[in-house]
Order: structure tokens, then C-alpha cells, then sequence
């Protein structure tokens, strides 16, 4: 059998109590007048510099590169050093927001405003080592703290927030689970029929995330789905035959969700559909760090709870199954076994948290997910039964996440022995 050699990384593609827990459900701020760039609050203002960062980090890549063309030592550098994952760069930026807007709570004399700003700058200046991008970042800070420096005793504040952001997102950064995805591994591929087998000459992608450490679960096994349909089931035979059907009749309206989804990490549209939400519903800036937090975990956890049965059940992708069949135009072929849908386990979870927040606005969350887990079905690379079990499972353990947040899980990273005390 052979195999598609267009492959895809992941194109995904986590207590101590608080003193002040924030509300069961997001709050409302004070009624205002439309938002502008300077009423934001400081996390979705952060929050939406990342895919800024990002563009600005490929592009001094592509120039380095183009600059290093021959030289072999200097493409290894480059390739020692690869881009930071949004699933990352999320997670440890809007865990430390929502831990700098808790610590401001225990220091009055902290400028919120600067103290969430400084933490994002810290966590960003960790996550992009390019020192173009980092020259953005510290532009950014020095605008918020200009800002924040006019009235009374502006400056202390001002000190003060800074110290104590750069403190909190330290802690946080230390807490933060390591993440490889790309990690060697020296395993042995099981064989059988149903069984998935990898690209030749290429390791298993993301394997290490089934014994990765999550942010607010217990174990990267602990919320294993049932196993998919057996090998040759009738249910099994309607799930590829699905897949096939679609292949051959594939609209042109299922190929640009297919294409859609395909081209974009969900972490970035996930993240900025969030930060609308939060400013339609004119929420507090506590909970807003709150909203964007416990939804970026709960994804992130979903991932690895994902990845744990993807490499617990090694389940053959369609197109493995089928060599004939053709994917949608300009998708990719993930390297890694099939069930569940890596693309609906982030969804479900990014749902879940989301509407869980947003209550009356969950059946458009759910139109996102469910579209973005179709997406992979539209393209020819994942069965119905990923999808379904995908969903279910990312749903699963954000509403788990959001339970764990509100007994104080996310102010685990107090006991990291770094941060100091605010």
C-alpha cells in the first residue's frame, strides 16, 4: 500500500485556592460605549498581538533561510529552533494573564492594566527567541506602560505591575508542562489489519503527547475513549464507504471547509472568536482572563487526552485503507494514527469552554466545532467516527477543566518556587 507523502505536523492542531475566585459565569462590566483600542482590556489586547508575532516570526524565518541557502550549519541552527506552537503559545499566555489579574487582587498598588501586560511579555519573549519579534513585544509593553504611567502615583503603579507580572509569568512558565511533539521516539509500530503505519522514513508525529503531562487532568489516559468501530464491522465498512462517497462527490462547498480548516491552526480563530464574545457581553477584565484561560486548557488538555488514544488504538487512516482515494485538494496527511480527530477534540473542547461562558451564544460555538471537525471527513483524511468521538471527547474534558478551575487548579503554579511573592 502506499501513502500520501503530503504531510502535516499539527496543525491542531492544560489546587492551590484562590483568594479571590471570580464568578461561576462571566459577569458584565460597566455599561460603556463601543469598544476602542484603548478600552480592550489588556488580555484580549494581548491575546490578539499573537497571530502579529507569528507573521512576524515566519517572516524572519523565510529571510533567514533565504539568507543561509547553502550554508548546512546554519539551515540545522534553523531547524534546531523551530516556530513556537500556538496550542503552547496560548495556553502559558492566557494562564498568565488570568494569574496576574489574580495577584492584582492581593496588591492594590499594581497597575492591573501593566500587571497583564508585563506577564504577557515575559511569556511572549520566552515563547518567540526571534529578536525582531521580541523588539515587537517590548513596543508593546513600553506603549501600555506609557499609558498607564499619567495620575496619582502612576509610576508606582506602574513599578509595582510590571515587577509583578514579570514575577507571576515566571511561575507559570515553570509550571507549564513541557510540550515536544517532534520528540524521538524508538518504539515499534504495531501491525495487524486496521492498523495504521507510519509515512516511510518518517517517526510517528506527536506520539510523546500520549504520556505528556496535561495542565488540569490527572493523566493523559484518564479520559480514554471506547474503541472505534472493529476492522471489517459493518459499521466500520459504512464509516470508509462514507469517506469514499464524499471522495467522489466532494462539493466545491465541502473542499473550502476542507481547505479552510486545513490551512490555519484553530487555536488562532478559536482565540479571537473567544475575545469577540467577551467584548460583545462587556465582560470584566477578571473574568475575560478567566474565559480565555480555562478554554485554552481545556483544548490543550483535550490534545493530549487525544493523542494518548490515537497511539492506545493505532487506527488506520481512510486513505491508508483505501490508496485510491483522493484527498481534497492542498490537504495534508497527518502522520499519526486516525481516531479520534485531533481537528474535533480541539473543537469540542474550544465549544464546551465557550459555551459553558457564553451560554446563549453556544449553538454558534457548536456550529464552529462541528464544521471544523467535518472539515477533516470533507477532506478525506478522517472517518465520521473520529469526528463524533473527537467532539464528545474534547467536550468531555473542558467541562472537566472548567470544574477544576473553579476549585483552584489554575493557581497551581504558586507552588512552582519561583515567582516571588507579589
Amino acid at each position: 500500500m502506499r501513502i500520501s507523502t503530503r504531510l502535516l505536523v499539527l496543525p491542531l492542531i492544560i489546587g492551590f485556592p484562590a483568594r479571590a475566585m471570580l464568578s461561576a459565569h462571566v459577569s458584565p462590566a460597566p455599561a460603556s460605549p463601543r469598544a476602542t483600542a484603548d478600552s480592550i482590556p489588556a488580555t484580549i489586547r494581548w491575546n490578539r498581538l499573537v497571530p502579529g508575532f507569528v507573521d512576524e516570526d515566519a517572516a524572519s524565518r523565510r529571510a533567514a533561510r533565504t539568507a543561509a541557502a547553502g550554508d548546512t550549519v546554519a539551515l540545522r541552527r534553523l531547524a534546531r529552533t523551530p516556530p513556537p506552537f500556538l496550542m503552547r503559545v496560548y495556553t502559558i499566555l492566557s494562564i498568565a494573564q488570568y494569574a496576574a489579574v489574580q495577584a492584582v487582587r492581593d496588591n492594590r498598588a499594581a497597575s492591573p492594566e501593566v500587571a497583564v501586560a508585563s506577564a504577557s511579555a515575559t511569556v511572549l519573549t520566552e515563547l518567540f527567541t526571534d529578536s525582531t519579534v521580541r523588539a515587537s513585544i517590548a513596543r508593546e509593553l513600553a506603549r501600555d506602560i506609557d499609558r498607564a504611567r499619567s495620575g496619582s502615583r502612576g509610576a508606582e503603579r506602574v513599578s509595582a505591575g510590571t515587577r509583578l507580572g514579570e514575577d507571576v509569568a515566571r511561575g507559570v512558565i515553570a509550571w507549564a508542562p513541557p510540550l515536544n511533539l517532534v520528540a524521538p521516539w524508538n518504539g515499534t509500530v504495531p501491525t495487524g489489519p486496521g492498523m495504521w503505519y507510519s509515512a516511510p522514513g518518517v517517526p510517528p508525529i506527536g506520539i510523546m503527547l500520549a504520556k505528556a503531562r496535561g495542565w488540569l487532568i490527572d493523566s493523559a489516559s484518564q479520559f480514554r475513549p471506547a474503541p472505534p468501530p472493529a476492522y471489517g464491522s459493518p459499521a466500520w465498512r459504512a464509516a470508509i464507504e462514507e469517506v469514499q462517497r464524499v471522495a467522489r462527490e466532494r462539493t466545491s462547498e465541502q473542499t473550502a471547509i476542507a481547505q479552510k480548516w486545513n490551512a490555519v491552526d484553530p487555536w488562532a480563530p478559536w482565540n479571537e472568536t473567544a475575545s469577540a464574545a467577551i467584548l460583545r457581553h462587556r465582560t470584566s477584565d477578571a473574568d475575560a482572563a478567566r474565559v480565555l484561560a480555562v478554554m485554552n486548557v481545556g483544548a490543550s488538555d483535550a490534545v493530549i487526552v487525544c493523542f494518548e488514544a490515537k497511539y492506545h488504538y493505532w487506527t488506520i487512516r481512510p486513505s491508508q485503507t483505501d490508496t485510491t482515494l483522493k484527498l481534497a485538494d492542498n490537504v495534508g496527511l497527518p502522520n499519526f494514527p486516525s481516531y479520534p480527530s485531533g481537528h474535533a477534540c480541539s473543537a469540542g473542547a474550544f465549544d464546551a469552554a465557550l459555551g459553558h461562558y457564553f451560554p446563549e451564544e453556544r449553538a454558534e460555538f457548536t456550529r464552529i466545532a462541528e464544521e471544523q471537525a467535518m472539515s477533516r471527513l470533507f477532506g478525506g483524511i478522517h472517518y465520521r467516527f473520529d469526528n463524533d468521538g473527537g467532539l464528545a471527547l474534547g467536550r468531555v474534558v473542558a467541562r472537566y477543566d472548567v470544574e477544576r478551575e473553579r476549585r483552584g487548579g489554575l493557581n497551581a503554579w504558586r507552588t512552582a518556587g519561583v515567582a516571588r511573592t507579589p
